[in-house]
């Protein structure tokens, strides 16, 4: 068996055990997770469900990192952070790590966002994503990043050629800026049961925000921070389609949707897999030594 079945397997029973949990899984609707390198997949299964329903009734959902964008230099990428992450938790004294804490490691990351720039995985890819809007399917942003780098995050997709403003799925009582996601103690005013608070390993929540089209969730739980915006939206919504190139933030996704009883595909997008793990199999040296010069250049200039 290949390690792609493999991981699709392994998610499909996770799937199960939480849809177990949630009670949903003596009857649900039609489901599909699939591993995929070519976001066409993700557009045929969009354009599916609006032949079928109609299409404002179809959400596509999309990640940031590895998915829509991908970092020009491995330096501030999404591997580049969980690498720094596995250091800060594990080897902190390592010679390679940039801080000292997490939230030094953030701020590293807000630098790095602001200063480098990105490019599409694959270079049809906001043109695949207009042709979809101009049919009047909505879109969703799902970012695990926070709210404090929105700017930059803006930047980078409208300078690819991006706009998801225009096709935003829309919602009400959201506000502006940042905002509480959900109340742990009542979370059905923000679309979430106890019985999810429980099964997602839900605490205390994070700021996020939503703004033109893009959900920026701090690191927390993209299948609740999905429901919560669902539960929000002013038209009904009857199948996601979800793309994102972490296999646990697709499974996540993919069990919290189908157990509310909506129709949903999800994919786990590997565009950028080979990148990836040449990083994380790789030296490290030139990672560093970019970093390095970057400190040592920010230091000359502002001192």
């Amino acid at each position: 068996m290949t390690s792609s079945k493999c991981a699709r397997r392994a998610a499909v029973g996770w799937c199960a055990i939480l849809l177990v949990a949630f009670g949903g899984a003596a009857a649900t609707p039609a489901g599909e997770l699939t591993e995929t390198a070519d976001f066409a997949d993700v557009a045929t299964a969009v354009t599916q469900y609006a032949d079928k329903l109609k299409p404002e009734r179809v959400l596509l959902v999309l990640d940031i990192d590895n998915t829509l964008l991908a970092m020009n230099n491995p330096l501030g990428s999404d591997q580049w952070f969980e690498w720094q992450k596995f250091l800060l938790e594990n080897e902190p004294k390592s010679r390679y790590a940039v801080a000292n804490s997490f939230q030094g490691l953030l701020d590293a990351q807000g630098m790095l966002y602001n200063l480098a720039h990105m490019h599409p995985p694959q270079k049809d890819l906001p043109a695949l994503i207009g042709k979809l809007q101009d049919r009047g399917i909505h879109t969703l942003v799902l970012t695990s990043r926070g709210p404090e780098f929105r700017v930059a995050t803006e930047r980078e997709l409208r300078s690819n050629g991006y706009d998801f403003a225009r096709s935003a799925a829309p919602v009400h009582d959201i506000p502006g800026g940042t905002y509480t996601p959900y109340d742990p103690e009542h979370p059905e005013a923000d679309g979430l049961t106890p019985a999810e608070l429980a099964a997602f390993h839900l605490g205390k929540p994070r700021p996020i925000s939503y703004e033109n089209g893009i959900m920026m969730t701090a690191g927390q739980h993209k299948g609740a921070m999905l429901l919560t915006l669902l539960h929000d939206a002013s038209g009904d919504i009857d199948a996601v389609v979800y793309d994102d190139d972490n296999m646990r933030h697709v499974g996540n996704v993919y069990a919290a949707v189908l157990a509310r009883g909506k129709e949903i595909a999800a994919f786990h997008y590997t565009r950028e897999d080979a990148n990836v793990k040449k990083f994380q199999y790789g030296s490290k040296r030139d990672v560093d030594c970019r970093w390095r010069k970057l400190n040592c250049v920010m230091e000359e200039v502002l001192r």
